[in-house]
């Protein structure tokens, strides 16, 4: 089978994902096709008229019902070149035509799919991309940008279309010539059919191989940037580029012999084509010597030779086409797992989720009874989990590294969904309709901070349209962070550009910069995870004394080491074996609990 069923249902599941509007434009692409191929029948009609009248053969004088040819060889010669010529000139039309729509329609679909894997994979659920490995789903999505236009869509369309335009070419003929040209077609067709099941199997291995040894290469690639300080402290740039070399050199082999592959039918069976054609065709006239029958065999020698001529292009790109479409099956794959994936949350443009305002609470902010496990682990990292928080109140967080502090703080901005129990806002329940909502109405602000390779004013005012962004109000944000004087003595103000993740600031300004971004969006509930830890004594003290400034109008919940931070905080929470171990107030904390008091003490030292 030309198409195995795995990869047909996988084509089909593809080709279920177009709109309608795409699959109207494909129709549309299709009939122009088979148009092709229907004017492919009138070139090789007056050519063959040509050929027969030149070797002496009277033609007759109308076609159907109209008077074309009449007087002498020259007149009659001379209609059919100008037919020719002008048959010619439209048939170069109509395939640049088909060619100019295929490729319209190639980038219709590439821009529809892309869009939609990339719309459907930033509505994960949070914990999709925790539990994925960020370089890999960036390795899948850089695939589906690059191969599946080369490899899926565009052998699709040039199959069908090929398809269409050589069967109706080949049944006009097969109808005029009867049997002999029959029988030397299916002897191309099957000879194409039977190289292709051959190759396939080599192609799909030459391809599975350059898959495996470019996504290794690129993984060296990104390791050896990420790793290049220790690269230079350790001189050992020469073992990436050892191993950037052999993998790529594997790579490069696997790619050339997987797109030499494919042409390899073209250069055996088009001679062998040639071949039967003259075995068959003129072999028994010229055997003969009958001058007479050779002379009857001429027309349809060179209708048959022209034909061969006319779908040798679309035979061959038809069947390169069918060997990359299988051979690509791993580009298929991949590209269905991300395009089938459902949004895993709503966005809050939808009209089913409410106002942010209509869902931010005034009373409470709870979690009850709350048990959360990462992935397949048996053992919960939060078990049972009580927590309620006022409204315009503020809380800490504090335990030692990897006691579930942040992974605390994520459940209550609704970021983990728990495996037990639940997120209410003033006693009710968050739906998963409402879900969108709070988190609008929440700030994170990370240790780990994520800038943008943009502009301060664009990085303060995260995803906001450039012209919509109010000014005085990054600059009020600047300031509550304590980086407005920064931020006013640096080149370009405002508009200087920060690199690719901040690297051109240092940590501590990355930080203000995160915590303005936060200030920026006025977010009712903050959450800030060790978010002054790169703040010397004196800043963070001045960034804490603009929050005091805040007020009660945000929630706000601390998550630190350094227990200055959170002396000022309305209540402590201790998070110890994946639970509260003690709470209260810094001095009543100071009190009750050793382990605290000891964390305490370690600080002030």
């Amino acid at each position: 089978m030309p198409l195995q069923s795995q990869t047909w249902k996988e084509l089909s599941t593809l080709l279920r994902e177009l709109s309608p509007k795409r699959r109207k434009f494909l129709g549309f692409v299709l009939i122009a096709s088979l148009f092709q191929g229907i004017i492919d029948i009138l070139l090789v009609g007056l050519l063959s008229r040509l050929v027969g009248l030149l070797a002496g053969a009277k033609l007759d004088d109308q076609i159907p019902g109209i008077r074309f040819f009449g007087g002498g060889l020259l007149d009659q010669a001379g209609w059919i070149v100008l037919l020719l010529i002008a048959s010619f000139w439209f048939a170069s039309a109509v395939r640049f035509g088909v060619a100019l729509l295929e490729a319209l329609l190639t980038a219709d679909i590439w821009s529809d799919l892309v869009q939609k894997v990339y719309n459907n994979l930033l509505l994960q659920n949070y914990e999709f991309f925790t539990q994925k490995r960020t370089a890999v789903l960036s390795e899948r999505f850089n695939r589906i940008l690059t191969r599946v236009t080369s490899t899926v869509i565009s052998p699709v369309i040039a199959i069908a279309g090929n398809i269409l335009s050589v069967s109706a070419l080949l049944i006009g003929v097969a109808i005029a010539l009867g049997g002999k040209a029959i029988s030397i077609f299916l002897f191309l067709l099957i000879a194409y059919l039977i190289a292709s099941l051959i190759i396939t199997p080599y192609l799909r291995l030459f391809l599975r191989q350059k898959m495996r040894y470019t996504r290794r290469i690129r993984l060296t690639f990104g390791e050896s940037l990420r790793s290049i300080r220790d690269i230079q402290l350790y001189s050992s740039h020469h073992f990436f580029v050892n191993r950037f070399m052999r993998d790529g050199t594997i790579a490069k082999r696997n790619d050339r012999l997987a797109n030499i592959l494919p042409n390899v039918p073209k250069f055996l069976i088009e001679p062998a084509g040639i071949t039967v054609l003259f075995a068959v065709g003129l072999a028994p006239a010229l055997l003969s010597g009958d001058g007479d029958q050779l002379r009857g065999a001429m027309p349809q020698l060179a209708t048959v030779l022209l034909v061969l001529l006319r779908i040798s292009g679309p035979l061959q790109s038809m069947f390169r086409s069918l060997n990359r479409l299988r051979g690509g099956l791993p580009e298929v794959k991949d590209a269905l797992e991300l395009l089938c994936m459902r949004p895993g949350r709503l966005a809050l443009s939808n009209p089913a989720v409410p106002s942010p305002d209509g869902v931010m609470p005034r009373r409470l902010i709870e979690l009850r009874d709350v048990t959360y496990s990462y992935g397949l682990s048996n053992s919960p990292v939060l078990r049972t989990i009580d927590l309620s928080i006022p409204v315009g109140s503020r809380i800490a967080l504090v335990g030692k590294t990897g006691s579930g502090k942040t992974t605390l703080a994520h459940l209550l901005l609704g970021l983990y969904k728990p495996e037990s129990g639940e997120l209410l806002l003033d006693g009710l329940p968050v739906s998963d309709e409402e879900m969108p909502a709070w988190q609008a109405n929440c700030a994170f602000v990370p240790q780990q901070i994520r800038l943008l390779d943009s502009s301060v004013r664009e990085n303060v005012a995260f995803c906001e349209d450039p012209d919509q962004i109010d000014d005085d109000k990054v600059w009020a944000a600047l300031k509550a962070a304590q980086f407005a004087d920064f931020v006013a003595d640096m080149p370009y103000g405002l508009f200087t550009m920060c690199g690719e993740n901040g690297m051109k600031l240092s940590g501590g300004q990355r930080q203000r910069l995160s915590l303005a971004r936060a200030f920026y969006r006025n977010a009712k509930f903050l959450v800030l995870d060790e978010a002054t830890s790169a703040l010397d004594n004196k800043t963070e003290h001045d960034v804490m004394q603009a929050l005091e400034l805040v007020g009660r109008r945000c929630t706000m919940v601390v998550i630190a080491h350094r227990l200055s931070t959170v002396k000022k905080c309305d209540r402590i929470y201790e998070i110890a074996d994946g639970g509260i171990q003690a709470s209260g107030d810094f001095k009543t904390l100071s009190a009750m609990s050793s382990s605290f008091r000891e964390m305490a003490m370690l600080d002030e030292s």
